[in-house]
């Protein structure tokens, strides 16, 4: 049976369907990203590639002939594939923690987030965590680099607030300094809504 190559580009989901008939053919269907971010996805078949970039396009790939594509409705491939959706993970969670101005002091609203955060995070146990600190565009570069990750670390060690139901080893923190603002500023202005953490479970 021939099999359809396919190379992933981004992170994407994607389902692989065979068909048998007397004519070997691959199907490949792209599934819709959980948090709507784009993806696609490229099949091979022989000398010949197709490129599936919106959801629920599907390629078939039928021996000795170039591959086609189509697209199919949403609802007619989620009643035809209940286990599929039912297994799929659910979408990643993202929240924002802001701090105080040139250390790693939480503001008074964000202490309050942080114990729905650590909530959540418990709720979802074994989820991946990634945790990225951020300044505002205040200092130089290595001094928001050390301080971003410093913010980083310690809301990594308030989600372990319960070691129990938080592993460590699913918690990565990390710091950007002040490259990736989320209010954009010329360099040397302070703006609270940078200083932050993102905390992202998935």
């Amino acid at each position: 049976m021939m099999g359809a190559g396919i190379v992933t580009i981004g992170s994407l989901v994607i389902a692989l369907l065979a068909s048998l008939s007397m004519v070997p053919t691959s199907e490949v269907l792209l599934l819709p990203q959980a948090d709507g971010s784009p993806s696609s996805v490229v099949v091979v078949s022989g000398s010949d590639l197709q490129t599936l970039s919106t959801p629920y396009q599907r390629a078939t790939a039928v021996q000795g002939k170039k591959p086609t594509h189509d697209s199919l409705d949403p609802a007619a491939v989620q009643n035809a594939y209940p286990a599929l959706f039912s297994a799929m993970p659910p979408a990643p969670q993202r929240f924002t923690v802001y701090f105080e101005p040139g250390g790693t002091e939480l503001t008074p609203e964000s202490q309050a987030d942080l114990v729905k955060i650590i909530a959540a995070a418990q709720e979802r146990a074994g989820a991946d965590i990634l945790v990225i600190g951020h300044t505002d565009a205040q200092g130089n570069e290595g001094e928001n680099d050390a301080l971003s990750l410093q913010r980083a670390q310690q809301v990594r060690e308030m989600l372990l607030h319960d070691p129990q139901s938080v592993r460590p080893e699913l918690i990565e923190a990390r710091g950007r300094g002040k490259r990736e603002l989320a209010v954009p500023t010329a360099d040397g202005v302070a703006e609270a809504r940078n200083r932050r953490v993102e905390i992202v479970l998935r």
